[in-house]
């Protein structure tokens, strides 16, 4: 009888470990240290550089950008600003005689993110001509290793030959640390 109490005992033990552990993770103490000021940060130079190389003497203007509110219990409707999720969009049209493709264009960004240690989500790898939609958009997601977040690059055509390109940062949803400073949101 003995040994069948110490096996039930090892159990509940274990059980209780294992509940414990879930809800300390439901609360968010395994979750990324990263801040959602630290991942901007390591994203946004890269964009703006490889922008300006891509795209040379397209003038890109910041389109939309900001934080927001995505803390709190996941069931919830209601999120505070203990965690926020960044983003920027900048703007431009490609000059008049740029003979690119659409294709061409998006390919010319992720080349120089590439460059700079990001990653494409075809296996490190630009697809080829083909492997981009070759309607009036193309769209190219790149991420960065060991930082929570991405950037999407645009370009579209308006019209025939009237070719538009943005490049947008978005942070996953991350730890604010201004929150509980009383400089929160």
């Amino acid at each position: 009888m003995g040994g069948l109490d110490r096996t039930r005992g090892g159990r509940l033990r274990r059980s209780a470990v294992a509940a414990l552990s879930g809800m300390l993770a439901g609360c968010g103490l395994g979750e990324p240290k990263q801040t959602y000021e630290q991942a901007y940060e390591a994203m946004r130079p890269d964009a703006m550089a490889a922008m300006k190389e891509a795209w040379p003497g397209v003038e890109m203007a910041k389109d939309s950008g900001g934080t927001e509110e995505c803390g709190g219990l996941d069931i919830s409707a209601d999120k505070d600003a203990s965690k926020l999720s960044a983003h920027v969009t900048y703007r431009g049209n490609i000059r008049p005689g740029d003979e690119r493709s659409l294709a061409e264009l998006a390919r010319a960004a992720g080349k120089r993110l590439l460059e700079r240690g990001w990653r494409s989500g075809v296996e490190g790898r630009i697809p080829d001509e083909g492997g981009l939609k070759s309607s009036s958009r193309v769209r190219l997601q790149m991420e960065k290793p060991g930082v929570d977040g991405w950037a999407v690059v645009l370009v579209y055509a308006d019209e025939p030959n009237d070719y538009g390109v943005s490049m947008s940062v978005s942070t996953k949803c991350l730890r604010n640390p201004a929150w509980g400073n009383g400089e929160e949101g």
